[in-house]
């Protein structure tokens, strides 16, 4: 019972319906907008940190390239001097008449080194240098630190298991290497090594082998994992993982759908959060970082914006509700005012009336209601009135209906007298045609009708036309003796007949010839009518063929009595048939096409030829 007195009260007080409607669309406005908000920051987010962290990508991709690269110049040093093919392949040699073999091994390893220091003070990255002959023994080493303890042919051994005899390229492996400076005895390092060849003969002599503390690779990765990353990734030209990096109590992942072919970036939910994963390449070398970013700082950041955006949206529903409850007792006085009137109209009390006490929209209904009330008034005297006259104007529409009967009766009435007093045969013949007109014209249009019926009423109509004109109009009539009780609409001939005369013969004094045929073809009834008139424009034909209904808008009557025979044919058969208009050298030719149904004949009608000339 509670709930329903509130819900009767809500229903009876405009103003409180008005709060919470507002308060309705307040809300669902803040939703919306919040969330629109949401997702377009969102998105300018997600784009602003996606171009950022590609391109810090590429920047870290192209210092870790150019570190590569400074490796390969090394290398491409080491392997196309001269010089050192010599001093390795001379270190295997027998030593000279008078020369010791540890003499001449000193003498090379000076000569060896002069080439190779400045070559590896360039990049204090690298650790240790060696080269080694084919039997894996180290001809020259130059180490950053004592600690590290590598032993040959065995260090020799393992790096070339994992080496192509046949390429000249620069492998790249990370493994440990035993090192005294580290608590587990052993470090991680990044091993680059390269097959020695002799450029002339192209047999292999030795191997280059470099090794590279991690900060090799790791102080150019620092940028990339300044946020909540997943990691950096690093792989050689073959796609192996040669070296990768997480951030500091983050758990990494390593994005090998990147890793497979898929260029640019990608954005995928792992756990509970998304994650941003980038790919660069360097083009020279064909190495690849891939590396991954967290996405939830920047949802967070989009939450607080749609947060932002509800807290708004409750504060605009406070705020409202306060101002409405405020003015609405002064704006809404008038409306108040308006509802009581009409309460006591309802009632019966029709001499209520509203003082306008403002010049809005409220005045315009005082005033509509005024004269409301008004018109009311007026209303019901008009209704007594009325049904006092309403027998005498039954009485007169009866009358109205009988007064072309009467016009019937009087013309036979005067066929009658001319015959028998005056016995003038043909002005007796004109007016018996004129009264077989009407009586037709009385019928109901949509009563059925005949051929035979419709030409009968032609031959009235040229009864009165030939007495007009005389010699001067010359009237063919052709119909097959088979076609005349084909049934047809009433009145479908006479407006196109009377159209001839009207405006085709309009302004043409003499040899005004009209023609009307009419034929079976397969289960079609056409009628040509043909005149020698002053024939219709191609604009009218062509409007009249594309406007079918019987209004017409320029108010052309000659144009009325066709479109009415052709709206009619239209509604009552369709499709295939109607009529067509065509323009003669001299004249215009209508044909109607109509479906052929026999009526059966009349008691007391003969079938006989029609022809008249």
């Amino acid at each position: 019972m509670k709930h329903r007195s509130i819900i009767n009260y809500i229903n009876q007080h405009f103003k409180v319906k008005l709060i919470l409607s507002l308060s309705v669309i307040i809300i669902l406005c803040s939703l919306v907008t919040g969330y629109v908000s949401y997702r377009i920051n969102l998105n300018l987010f997600e784009s602003e940190i996606s171009r950022q962290y590609v391109q810090t990508s590429e920047q870290t991709m192209e210092q870790i390239g150019f570190k590569i690269q400074d490796i390969y110049r090394i290398t491409d040093f080491v392997f196309f001097h001269p010089m050192v093919e010599e001093i390795v392949k001379g270190m295997n040699a027998v030593p000279k008449d008078g020369e010791s073999e540890a003499y001449r091994n000193f003498m090379l390893e000076r000569d060896l080194a002069s080439i190779l220091l400045p070559l590896k003070n360039e990049t204090p990255q690298i650790r240790a240098l060696y080269i080694v002959d084919q039997q894996g023994n180290n001809v020259y080493f130059s180490q950053a630190a004592a600690s590290i303890q590598i032993k040959f042919p065995d260090f020799y051994t393992q790096i070339k298991g994992g080496m192509n005899p046949s390429s000249a390229e620069i492998v790249w492996q990370r493994t440990l290497i035993p090192d005294t400076s580290e608590p587990s005895g052993f470090k991680s390092t990044i091993v680059a090594a390269r097959v020695l060849k002799s450029t002339k003969q192209q047999t292999e002599y030795g191997m280059i082998i470099l090794i590279l503390d991690e900060s090799f690779f790791s102080n150019s990765l620092e940028p990339l994992l300044a946020g909540r990353t997943t990691g950096a990734y690093l792989y050689d030209q073959h796609g192996k993982l040669l070296y990768s990096k997480e951030a500091a109590n983050a758990q990494g992942y390593e994005p090998q759908m990147l890793k497979a072919g898929m260029d640019g970036r990608l954005i995928r939910h792992i756990g509970n959060t998304d994650y941003l994963f980038v790919k660069s390449v360097y083009e020279p070398r064909s190495f690849t970082l891939t590396s991954g970013i967290s996405l939830a700082d920047l949802k967070a950041k989009g939450r607080s914006v749609y947060q932002l955006a509800l807290i708004s949206g409750l504060v605009s529903v406070a705020l409202m509700a306060i101002s409405v409850s405020f003015f609405s007792g002064k704006m809404l006085r008038p409306l108040h005012q308006l509802v009581r009137a009409m309460q006591r109209v309802r009632e019966g009390n029709f001499r209520e009336s509203i003082p306008k006490t403002s010049k809005d929209e409220f005045a315009f209904l005082a005033d509509s209601f005024n004269k409301m009330v008004a018109d009311i008034q007026a209303l019901i005297q008009e209704v007594y009135v009325s049904k006092l006259s309403e027998k005498e104007a039954e009485l007169k529409a009866l009358q109205a209906q009988l007064n072309p009967h009467f016009l019937h009766n009087a013309l036979n009435t005067i066929y009658w007298k001319i015959i028998l007093l005056y016995e003038d045969a043909e002005t007796a013949s004109l007016v018996s045609s004129l009264s077989e007109l009407l009586k037709y014209s009385l019928g109901t249009i949509s009563a059925p009708s005949t051929l035979r019926e419709e030409l009968k009423q032609i031959r009235n109509y040229m009864t009165i036309q030939e007495a007009r004109y005389g010699e001067e109009l010359t009237v063919c009539l052709e119909v097959e003796e088979a076609i005349l009780e084909g049934s047809m609409q009433r009145l479908l001939l006479q407006p196109l007949v009377e159209n001839v005369f009207v405006h085709a013969f309009a302004n043409q004094s003499e040899d005004k010839r009209l023609s009307i045929r009419a034929s079976r073809v397969d289960s079609e009834l056409r009628i040509e009518i043909e005149d020698n008139g002053c024939g219709m424009p191609d604009r009218v034909i062509a409007q009249l063929h594309d406007d079918r209904s019987i209004q017409d808008d320029r108010k052309e009557r000659e144009s009325i009595g066709i479109r009415n025979v052709m709206r009619r044919i239209h509604l009552v058969h369709g499709k295939p048939y109607g009529m067509d208009i065509r323009q003669l050298e001299q004249g215009t030719r209508i044909v109607l096409r109509l479906p052929f149904e026999l009526e059966p004949p009349k008691e007391g009608e003969t079938q006989h030829a029609h022809h008249v000339g």
